[in-house]
């Protein structure tokens, strides 16, 4: 996850927790020195994945960000060609083969000619679609990582994710003082994100003095050292 990305996140977690966080310039361990009103605390952001997890990390998450790669690269030849914000939805395989033909087949529209808002469904090989409206704004992605069942039980993966941080604490509080709290997000528009806490979970938040659980973009919940203890 890059600065910026995790810039806006936060920034969206304050606004859900109706707070006024004004965030320093970006940095390592934590994240962010961030300030609300007279108070400064240290605040270490991180992501939480549902699905299968090995050495490398969340195989779901990894599947996806190479799909949106491909499909991302689509995008850059199209616009290449015609220069022509689109928002394109792509179901189905996403293989090689199936790729080959979206580009040209977007092209053979004509899009260029027609109107914003102008919407079409072009079919491929294999029940693969693409599903195109003209746009003001460029969005291109793959409908198969935005569809799937959330998970209302990933306790034990953001306990996980907290104790694992929880490894780095002294580091943050040298580094900004004692006070230093930890959001985990959990991106639910894709399906690598698809998490989401029961209120009134308890979990120890171990040395953070908060913990907040972004169920992004919907809701987020607050673990307090003082009062969540397992």
């Amino acid at each position: 996850m890059n600065k910026h990305h995790e810039r806006f996140l936060v920034e969206e977690a304050a606004k859900l927790l109706g707070k006024t966080w004004t965030l320093g310039p970006d940095r390592k361990r934590p994240d962010f020195l961030v300030t609300e009103g007279t108070q400064k605390f240290g605040l270490e952001v991180s992501e939480v994945f549902a699905g299968l997890q090995n050495r490398a990390g969340a195989v779901t998450k990894k599947k996806e960000s190479e799909t949106q790669k491909a499909v991302s690269n689509l995008q850059t030849e199209y616009e290449n060609i015609t220069n022509t914000p689109l928002r394109v939805r792509l179901l189905g395989d996403i293989c090689t083969k199936n790729i080959a033909k979206v580009v040209p087949a977007l092209v053979d529209e004509d899009f260029v000619s027609k109107p914003i808002c102008h919407q079409a469904e072009i079919r491929l090989d294999h029940g693969f679609k693409v599903y195109v409206t003209k746009a003001l704004r460029a969005e291109w992605f793959c409908v198969n990582d935005r569809v799937g069942w959330v998970n209302h039980d990933p306790k034990q993966r953001v306990v996980d994710a907290i104790k694992k941080k929880s490894e780095k604490l002294k580091q943050y509080k040298e580094a900004v003082g004692s006070d230093i709290h930890l959001l985990l997000v959990a991106d639910r528009t894709f399906n690598s994100g698809r998490l989401m806490l029961k209120e009134g979970v308890a979990l120890d938040t171990r040395g953070f003095r908060f913990v907040y659980f972004f169920s992004y973009p919907e809701s987020v919940i607050v673990f307090d050292c003082t009062s969540n203890k397992e």
